[in-house]
């Protein structure tokens, strides 16, 4: 029996948002609606009142948010507010969906619908430069955005979502499925080995095509842990006076603390029980990938 096409609203389309409508809509078993950016309690309450829409996805796309779940520390007041309320609710289900860093941070600027963020991210493939905050040995994840689009795309297709309108005996209580957070994952590492795969794939790339003896070498700069822990005492205490430099110090945070980092076992888990079907590249195959075609 063919299946019921299924109608999916996203909300707020920016980068990543991008990927994951066009991973849909390569789908036949999905319709695609585009709605301009919308608060989460809106959103909400617009499912609660629909008799079809069921099932929401709010805007996560972090790590370890079930460890660390009022991390970086703007999360406190940006994000767990609303999932407050949706755990106080029965009426729609919903997952929290978490690939860590996006590794499209690593292509350069073109290959990817991802901004770069040189200023946050240790590794800046434009300017061809790298600040290692901390050791460069905390554990981290990351995962391409198309890949991320795609995880979605079967998420949407899972059985427990699919069918996940059933009701117990008494018809009153939903038998939802679905784990309230989800995990993917292209790569567990670390920056400093992420450093060595892009300094062997572009250098070896510069060395033939250049016939340079020198090594294609990131300037590498390190920010200690001291310095990241005071920055960011210093900003919290002076308020949101400058934000921009209170965001950096909690994203910092993030990557000497290795608050990015999937718990493995269960992305693990997830990942053959959602999304067994699908590839996941590590940073090197996901760089050679990049070269052989003109967006990723």
């Amino acid at each position: 029996m063919p299946r019921t096409r299924q109608t999916i609203a996203v909300a707020g389309v920016g980068d990543l948002g991008k990927y994951i409508c066009e991973e849909l809509l390569t789908s036949s078993d999905f319709s695609v609606i585009v709605l301009s950016r919308v608060v989460h309690a809106s959103l909400l309450a617009a499912c609660q009142k629909s008799h079809t829409c069921k099932r929401l996805i709010p805007s996560e796309w972090i790590g370890d948010s079930e460890t660390y779940p009022l991390k970086p520390d703007y999360y406190a007041s940006t994000r767990d507010p609303f999932r407050k309320i949706l755990r106080a609710q029965d009426e729609v289900e919903w997952t929290l969906f978490n690939p860590g860093w996006l590794a499209d941070y690593f292509l350069p600027r073109g290959k990817t619908y991802i901004s770069p963020i040189p200023d946050k991210f240790p590794v800046d493939p434009n300017g061809w430069r790298a600040c290692i905050r901390g050791s460069g040995e905390e554990m981290q994840s990351w995962t391409c955005g198309r890949e991320i689009g795609r995880a979605v795309v079967e998420l949407c297709r899972a059985e427990e979502w699919v069918s996940g309108n059933l009701t117990s005996a008494a018809d009153t209580i939903p038998l939802w499925h679905i784990e309230n957070v989800t995990y993917v994952a292209g790569e567990w590492s670390t920056f400093n080995t992420a450093v060595k795969v892009m300094e062997s794939h572009y250098g070896t790339f510069q060395l033939y095509y250049l016939n340079i003896v020198t090594g294609w070498l990131l300037p590498i700069t390190h920010k200690p842990v001291e310095d990241i822990q005071f920055s960011l005492e210093m900003h919290t205490n002076n308020g949101d006076d400058d934000f921009e430099a209170l965001e950096l110090a909690q994203v910092e945070e993030m990557m000497i603390m290795g608050y990015m980092a999937c718990p493995k076992e269960k992305t693990m888990r997830q990942q053959q029980k959602y999304f067994a079907d699908l590839k996941s590249s590590d940073l090197e195959q996901l760089l050679t990938y990049a070269d052989g075609v003109d967006f990723v």
